[in-house]
């Protein structure tokens, strides 16, 4: 049976050294205000591509760390960070499908000819403008900062921090795979708990083996999503495919998929395998008695 090799290449490993003991609270206001200046890292990189990849990053553990403070102010903030990550979006779709047809041919479901004529129909790669995607970022940066400072961080320092780490954690746990829908929905939950083993390993010096293997199934589901995002580019190639061809790219859709999803329901029932009951115990014991 063909394997798929979906792997992150560069996916970090969070192995930091044990810090000195500090309230969780603290310690979220200052991965939030940390994590804003990631962006700001990003926006001074020349290369648009690379900025746009790196910011998209960073906002999405702004918003997996976001949750962790209750309200409607922290709401508002994953949303509005939510609505400037689309507009960042630019070619991620054209960049998604060809990720499929790459995950596809190396996992053994696609012939090279397929490859070729699919990537073809695609077109090219659509440039990202720079120049429009700074601005944007530099806006958020500034909004960002204000609501951090007015009223989010003083949120941070007493918020319960495990409670949010055990909702986030139930809610992954809980996630259905029936249906295309429904693995989207389980690879969001799955990446705010991967942002969120990631804080606790830097705050408290644990989660970093759990943030891991996270991101090793949030890359099954995402090259999952990847090749739902490829489907309805090809259908709209029309005859531009030969009949042959389209037959034989949605059989390795249809294979690369099932094997994705035996593959991310197994990773799944083995990372979540505690009830949410033991994960809030050993969260307890790992951040204390300040997060209670």
């Amino acid at each position: 049976m063909p394997m798929l090799d979906v792997a992150t290449p560069d996916a970090e490993r969070v192995t930091p050294p044990l810090p000195p003991p500090r309230a969780a609270g603290d310690a979220l206001a200052d991965a939030l205000a940390a994590t804003i200046e990631t962006v700001a890292a990003a926006v001074a990189d020349p290369d648009p591509v690379e900025m746009v990849h790196d910011a998209r990053k960073a906002m999405k553990q702004y918003r997996a760390l976001l949750r962790l403070i209750p309200g409607e102010d922290a709401k508002a903030e994953r949303r509005r960070t939510a609505e400037v990550a689309r507009q960042l979006s630019g070619a991620r779709d054209q960049v998604a499908a060809r990720d499929a047809l790459d995950v596809m041919a190396k996992g053994g479901f696609l012939l090279a000819c397929d490859q070729t004529d699919a990537e073809g129909v695609l077109g090219e790669d659509t440039a990202e403008d720079g120049g429009e995607h700074r601005a944007t970022l530099g806006g958020f940066l500034v909004s960002a900062r204000a609501a951090l400072a007015d009223t989010l961080a003083a949120q941070a320092r007493e918020a319960d921090v495990t409670k949010g780490l055990v909702k986030a954690y139930r809610q992954a746990r809980r996630a259905p795979f029936d249906t295309p829908e429904d693995m989207h929905e389980a690879r969001k939950r799955v990446v705010t708990h991967r942002y969120q083993m990631s804080f606790l390993a830097e705050a408290f010096g644990h989660g970093a083996k759990r943030a891991r293997a996270a991101q090793r199934l949030r890359d099954l589901l995402g090259a999952y999503q990847d090749i739902e995002t490829l489907r309805p580019m090809l259908d709209a190639a029309g005859d531009a495919l030969a009949e042959g061809t389209r037959e034989r790219l949605g059989l390795a859709m249809d294979r690369a998929q099932k094997r994705l999803r035996k593959r991310a329901l197994r990773q799944h029932a083995a990372l979540f395998r505690r009830s949410a009951k033991a994960f809030r115990d050993s969260c307890r014991e790992r951040v204390g008695a300040a997060s209670n």
